[in-house]
């Protein structure tokens, strides 16, 4: 029989191979740096404003706002009070925030994510509500509604609601301590990364609250297993990261009421 004859019935491959082309993984530009060109200690370009929702003309403005963007992580936030609260005998402000993602704002919804919801909001008002003189406004209530129009990696994006939140705080008027500044940072190859995205899924990741101006940290969340001594050098250098974010929140400030 002839060594020729082709059986039809198969799909025969090329007469020669070819290499492959890879393209470059996301540790190949962590080695070299970062995927979208970043420094290892570079955040996203940050934009922020004051006011968008508590400019509009409606009869349900809110007292203050702010819209935040961190590369793709875009969140709004609207704040209503001081208003009347539920217990008249209460001595001290109630804050609750409510944290919501919207429909679009995942790649991919989680089913248990209306859970997550409800944790993220409790942790939010538990991480704000240590810089707001809450003493100052007895019988009240203050009330944060936060909505991820979209959002990149869960540790970067509380830390992005965590400064929409201040800015909005601060927008209403509301008496502060001072301003919390957020920050996370992911840990790749004994390496700590700032501002870590989706893509660079990290082994461990922190997050730091901090009010600089007097050097209290408010919250500290972590994912992930480390050492002590790595982990206590994620927080510094997160309060580090946090100083130059609370510059831009406090540029965002001034802006709005020039």
């Amino acid at each position: 029989m002839s060594g020729a004859v082709n059986d039809r019935r198969r799909i025969n491959g090329p007469a020669r191979s070819v290499e492959p082309i890879y393209t470059p993984t996301v540790l190949d530009s962590v080695a070299k740096g970062r995927s979208d060109g970043r420094g290892l200690d570079h955040m996203r370009p940050i934009y922020a404003k004051a006011g968008p929702i508590s400019d509009a003309q409606t009869t349900a403005s809110a007292s203050g706002s702010a819209f935040y963007e961190q590369g793709s992580i875009r969140i709004s936030c609207a704040v209503y009070g001081p208003r009347s609260a539920r217990k008249p005998n209460a001595r001290r402000a109630h804050f609750v925030c409510d944290f919501q993602y919207a429909p679009f704002a995942c790649s991919k919804r989680s089913p248990t994510q209306s859970t997550d919801e409800h944790e993220t909001s409790l942790w939010l008002s538990n991480t704000v509500g240590p810089a707001i003189r809450l003493e100052m406004y007895p019988k009240s209530s203050i009330d944060a509604y936060v909505t991820v129009i979209e959002s990149d990696g869960k540790m970067p994006t509380l830390a992005a609601t965590i400064n929409c939140i201040s800015l909005a705080l601060a927008d209403a008027g509301i008496e502060m301590y001072d301003t919390v500044a957020a920050c996370s940072m992911g840990l790749r190859d004994s390496q700590w990364i700032v501002d870590c995205t989706h893509q660079e899924n990290a082994e461990c990741s922190v997050l730091v609250a901090y009010m600089p101006s007097v050097d209290e940290v408010t919250g500290v969340l972590q994912t992930g297993k480390t050492t002590l001594e790595v982990h206590e050098q994620g927080v510094q250098l997160c309060t580090n990261v946090c100083v130059r974010v609370y510059a831009v929140i406090c540029r965002a400030l001034q802006a709005s009421v020039e």
